[in-house]
């Protein structure tokens, strides 16, 4: 495999800035680390020159095989210790072995204080041992966020890594971009620049209405790790579900959040996303933030709900849908059995911000307490953003009110969407991850409306249990 230097570098553990595409300053990295790595390269058929603590090289693509067999030195790693780093106790690559020196370098940047760690040889897990209870709790919170799984013994403050050595090299890249100093930087603030990672690489992702292959095994990938169930249909929606809060009750409640996978237009091969402030636009064409937006906030929503504790068990389905820009098809298609146990859906597919759309013209996705218990909830401890009920245009919220679930569709901060002036408002995307959030934090809150929705239309309820009923037995 091909990858850039820089990508090497980082995953070896290097700190360093760049100064143009052939110039690399390691100005901030220890003599010792420097000098390690100006042993690597001595031995590399690369053409490079140091003036000082500049590295200058020619070759911006290197071959990761060769370079991790060059890293390779001998004794390397052989004490698994690696101390902390600050300005007077620098981590020693050199110590540290070949697979994992990179993540553990990016976690000590970031305020993690690590003592001990081994890539497991091949032959074990990885783990890292950290020097308090909070360190590892940080870096827990650290790894969920790039998609890392681990398994956390507090006992002995340390993280065990649930990947294969080899798969954890490219983390260290995820991590490389968060902020230095991020002891001081609040959790929030965290999950903010986690979650604009996230949303880029979507945006950069071509997915056509039907086209939609590439988005599709993307998305697949992100949510295996954070669904138990998981499958496309035979229309090529993906249908997924979790269960939060597991015990030996059965859910009480399901919740279904959904985004389409489609674009309304292919993506510009080779634009650029231009960034002024928390607002994105494309160089050229559309940006794609409608749905991609959408998704985001769903995949960012999950993680948050893994680290929630529920006193009840919930149950969340996922449906991303294809076709929804040339007539909501791919909702169309999706199973009446799929459907039979939500009761509420979260649609993120609404331009603007603030947007609770409850209805279109002349048909309601939902029962006015529901559009205003939502709406209370979402303004709960929130002076900045304000969440109001409204009507809106199609959607696939239209789909999964005619099966009776009480469905909202939730603005995620786009604009002109299905033009080259599209625009994605960061801040309000993030807001929308927010209420979904609440919404979790507060579902006595949720439960309530949907109770008094229930008592006030009996019939109705027992009306659309039994066509669901009806659908599930002729499909079968």
């Amino acid at each position: 495999m091909v990858k850039s230097m820089n990508a090497l570098l980082v995953e070896q553990g290097f700190i360093f800035y760049q100064v143009d595409n052939s110039t690399l300053d390691f100005r901030n990295e220890s003599e010792l680390n420097v000098n390690f790595l100006k042993k690597i390269l001595n031995e590399s058929n690369w053409r490079h020159e140091w003036q000082g603590r500049l590295l200058k090289i020619e070759d911006t693509l290197w071959n990761e095989t060769e370079w991790l067999t060059l890293c390779a030195v001998r004794g390397r790693g052989r004490t698994e210790m690696c101390g902390y780093f600050d300005e007077e106790n620098s981590v020693s690559l050199e110590m540290l072995d070949l697979y994992i020196s990179g993540l553990v370098r990016q976690l000590n940047r970031l305020g993690c204080k690590t003592i001990i760690s081994c890539d497991g040889e091949g032959e074990r897990r990885p783990n890292i041992v950290f020097a308090t209870v909070a360190d590892m709790e940080r870096a827990a919170l650290l790894m969920a966020e790039v998609g890392l799984k681990h398994r956390v013994n507090t006992a002995r403050k340390t993280l065990v890594i649930l990947k294969e050595r080899e798969e954890i090299l490219g983390f260290a890249s995820l991590l490389n971009g968060l902020p230095e100093k991020l002891n001081a930087i609040s959790t929030e603030h965290i999950e903010r620049v986690v979650f604009e990672n996230v949303v880029e690489e979507l945006l950069e992702i071509p997915g056509v209405s039907g086209y939609e292959s590439v988005i599709r095994n993307h998305v697949m990938k992100k949510l295996a790790e954070l669904t138990d169930e998981m499958t496309v249909d035979d229309y090529g929606n993906i249908l997924a579900e979790v269960t939060f809060g597991k015990g030996s009750r059965e859910p009480s409640l399901t919740i279904m959040l959904n985004g389409h996978l489609d674009v309304v237009d292919e993506i510009d091969v080779g634009r650029e996303i231009l960034k002024c402030g928390p607002v994105w636009i494309s160089s050229t064409g559309i940006l794609g933030a409608d749905d991609r937006a959408g998704i985001g906030v769903i995949l960012h929503t999950l993680k948050q709900l893994q680290r929630m504790e529920f006193r009840a068990p919930v149950k969340v389905k996922i449906a991303f849908t294809v076709e929804e820009e040339i007539g909501l098809c791919g909702a169309r298609a999706v199973s009446a059995e799929f459907l039979e146990d939500v009761q509420a859906a979260f649609v993120v597919d609404r331009k603007g911000r603030g947007d609770i759309v409850t209805g279109t013209r002349g048909i309601d996705f939902c029962d006015e307490l529901f559009g205003a218990m939502l709406a209370l909830i979402g303004n709960l401890g929130d002076d900045e953003n304000r969440w109001e009920p409204t009507l809106g245009g199609s959607s696939d919220t239209r789909i999964w009110a005619q099966q009776g679930i009480q469905s909202v569709n939730l603005s995620v901060g786009y604009q002109y969407e299905h033009t080259s002036r599209e625009e994605l408002n960061l801040d309000d995307a993030f807001a929308t991850a927010n209420l979904l959030k609440k919404v979790f934090l507060h579902l006595d809150l949720l439960n309530s409306a949907l109770r008094g929705i229930r008592r006030a239309k009996p019939n109705t309820d027992e009306c659309l249990r039994q066509n669901r009923r009806k659908a599930i037995s002729a499909a079968s």
